[in-house]
Parts: C-alpha cells; sequence; structure tokens
C-alpha cells in the first residue's frame, strides 16, 4: 500500500483517477467471474446422470484401461468428452483426489449421489485383486440391465399415470366450465332434479368455488408425502405399501428379488466377502423393507447360518424357489452362478408382467373412462330429456 502511494506521489489528479477505476473495474470483474463460477456451480449440481451415462463410462474407462492408459489419464480423457456436466465434473474430481494419493474406490465414495455401494464396493475388490478391467466390464453390464428393467417398469406406469392425469383435468375443467352453464337451465324449470345431476351440480359448485382450496390441499398432499418420505418411518410405510399395490405390488417384489440376485452374483464373483456383499446389497437395494431383511440375512449369516435357510422364512419377500436355489447353491460352492440364473429368471419375469401390465392397463383405463363419461352423460341428459317431454306434452 505504502509502495502505490509513492508511486501516485507526482501524477496528476486525472492520472490518480484513472487508476482508482481501473482498480474499481478490476474488482467488480473479480466479483462478477466470482458469482459466474458459483452460478455454473449450482445448475450442474441440479443436473442429473442417467444410468446410460455411467454405462458408458464404465465401458470406455475398462477398454482405456485394458489398451495401457494409466486410470487418472483415462479419468481426464474420459471428463474431457463426457457430455453431461454433472458426470464431468466428478470424473475430473475423482482423477484429482487419484493425483493426491487416493484409490479409486475411496475418491468414488466422496459422491454418494452418483455412485452406488455396490459399484464402490465391486470397484474396491478389483483394486485389491488386481482385476480392475473385468470389474469394470462388469459393472457396465450391471448397469445396462439395470437401465433396461428401469426402463420397462417407468413406461408400463407412464401410460395409466398419463390417462389419469388428462382424465382428472377434464374432469375440472368440465365441472367449472361447462356444468356451471346448463345448471342454470336445470334450477330454472322447478322440476326435481335426478339424485346423478344433483351429485354433478355439487361437485361443480365444489370445483368452482374451492378450487384454491383444491390446489393448496393437492400441493400440501405433495410436499407432505415428500417430507415424509424423507423420514425414516415414512420411507419404511411407503416401500411397504407399495410391495402390496394390486398387480404393480407383484411387479415390484420380482424387481427387487432380481436386483437382489444380480448384486449378490456380481459382488461374489469380484470376490466380496458374502457378509461384506450383504451389507452393501441391502444399501444398493433401493427399498427399505428389503434392506432390513437383507440386513437381517446379513447378521444371521455372519453367526454360520446358511443364507438359503434364512431367506426362506422371509414371508413373500423371497419366493421359496430363490430361498431353495441359493441353499443348493451355498452346499456346492457354486452360489455365484446360482444367483445369476435367478437374476436372469426374474428379470425374464419382469419383462413379462410389463407385458401383461401394459395389456391389462388399456380395458381398465378404457372401463374407467366409459363409467366417468357415462355418469357426467347421463346427469346432464336425464334432466334435458325430463324438459322435452314437459314442453312436448304442453
Amino acid at each position: 500500500m505504502e509502495n502505490t502511494t509513492n508511486l501516485q506521489i507526482g501524477l496528476s489528479k486525472e492520472d490518480q483517477a484513472r487508476i482508482n477505476s481501473l482498480k474499481h473495474v478490476k474488482v467488480e470483474k473479480v466479483t462478477l467471474t466470482g458469482w459466474i463460477k458459483k452460478a455454473n456451480d449450482f445448475a450442474i449440481s441440479l443436473s442429473s446422470i442417467k444410468l446410460k451415462d455411467k454405462v458408458t463410462f464404465f465401458q470406455l474407462l475398462a477398454v482405456m484401461i485394458n489398451a495401457g492408459v494409466p486410470i487418472i489419464k483415462s479419468l481426464y480423457v474420459l471428463s474431457d468428452q463426457t457430455e453431461n456436466p454433472l458426470l464431468k465434473e466428478v470424473i475430473r474430481k475423482i482423477a484429482g483426489k487419484m493425483e493426491g494419493g487416493s484409490s479409486f474406490s475411496i475418491a468414488m465414495g466422496e459422491h454418494e449421489k452418483v455412485f452406488s455401494e455396490s459399484e464402490k464396493g465391486m470397484i474396491a475388490s478389483g483394486e485389491a485383486s488386481g482385476n480392475l478391467n473385468d470389474i469394470l466390464k462388469d459393472l457396465a453390464h450391471q448397469a445396462e440391465k439395470s437401465a433396461g428393467i428401469v426402463a420397462k417398469v417407468k413406461g408400463a406406469m407412464a401410460y395409466p399415470l398419463a390417462i389419469i392425469t388428462i382424465m382428472i383435468i377434464a374432469l375440472f375443467l368440465m365441472l367449472t366450465i361447462v356444468v356451471p352453464q346448463l345448471t342454470s337451465i336445470f334450477t330454472d324449470s322447478g322440476k326435481e332434479l335426478p339424485i346423478a345431476t344433483r351429485i354433478l351440480i355439487g361437485m361443480s359448485d365444489f370445483a368452482k368455488n374451492q378450487w384454491g382450496v383444491i390446489l393448496i390441499a393437492a400441493l400440501a398432499a405433495g410436499i407432505g408425502l415428500m417430507v415424509f418420505r424423507r423420514t425414516k418411518t415414512g420411507k419404511y410405510a411407503m416401500d411397504y405399501g407399495i410391495l402390496y399395490v394390486p398387480i404393480f405390488g407383484s411387479l415390484i417384489k420380482k424387481l427387487m428379488v432380481s436386483r437382489f440376485a444380480r448384486l449378490l452374483a456380481s459382488l461374489l464373483k469380484s470376490g466380496v466377502p458374502i457378509v461384506k456383499t450383504l451389507e452393501i446389497t441391502s444399501k444398493a437395494i433401493g427399498n427399505e423393507v428389503y434392506k432390513k431383511r437383507i440386513e437381517y440375512a446379513a447378521m444371521d449369516v455372519s453367526q454360520g447360518i446358511p443364507l438359503g435357510e434364512n431367506l426362506s422364512d422371509s414371508g413373500s419377500l423371497f419366493p421359496p424357489m430363490v430361498s431353495s436355489m441359493i441353499l443348493v447353491g451355498e452346499k456346492t460352492a457354486n452360489i455365484t452362478e446360482v444367483a445369476n440364473k435367478i437374476a436372469d429368471f426374474y428379470e425374464d419375469e419382469v419383462d413379462n408382467a410389463v407385458s401383461t401390465l401394459s395389456k391389462l392397463m388399456e380395458p381398465v383405463i378404457l372401463v374407467v373412462m366409459g363409467a366417468s363419461v357415462g355418469f357426467i352423460v347421463a346427469a346432464i341428459m336425464q334432466p334435458i330429456i325430463a324438459l322435452s317431454d314437459v314442453s312436448s306434452s304442453v
């Protein structure tokens, strides 16, 4: 500061003002750059990583390592060519951690929202055994399978949800716009209206006069469910409930069993001990009910009880066929192959269930739509026909 003051001695007031102005501009520029960087980081944090992106990442990393490219160099190359901004940032951070001496699995562990427990466990096993390349290929295959199954389940649920949403919107518009225009005609006639018409008019009055209450109640219910699900009790209750929803419940159970078997096979093949495998699988399964059950199984297995024997007492969560096959696999020291066969079987079952669900939902939706439209038409047409009869008799 003293040097700067000395340098400015002898300068004209105009020159000093110009220097101060340049300093001010520089400070503003630095501040603006900082805000832009923060905004950019926030935007990146809001983006998501699709399973397809992870499949590509694991596949390309396996190819590069197999070609002899060092893993840190491979990560920086993949970071440069990855299109997803969040994954790009994550890969670069992992490479930076590894340059600082961290292992791949530990560096991955700092990104829990991106990499699952099973993926981190398999990578750690691959590093310990020196078989990272094959592990990465297995991870890519597993992620690809999971992505395919999830896409099919979402596709099966998307159609009925879309139709139901359209029906609700159409019904609301009819109750608030169409029915009120006909209400005055019905009430002016002085005749007693049919019960269906009275119900329709009551629904219309409520929707028209209380639409704000309906909107607030819907938003409150949605936010309430989100908050409730974030609690331990809420997550368990909702995951338990979805397993016993008609039609969808059996599909979710098959999906959970296939995921359990696939994770079990992949982790055991990677050399992870069975107790550790069950602990990792419980965290990666994606359902609190199955998580608790698998944690209980891990405790029993650690005390010497066979996994197949433990799963035989799991109610409807694990079918008898699954526990019997795993028990045979344990006795023949071939549990990995048996678990893969179970996973293949239940993945096919999920495919068949999704196809059946799609075919079942179409007639169900048509019946519901027909009943709704029939009720509205009957409620509107009955008083109109009665009025026509009165006018024709006059």
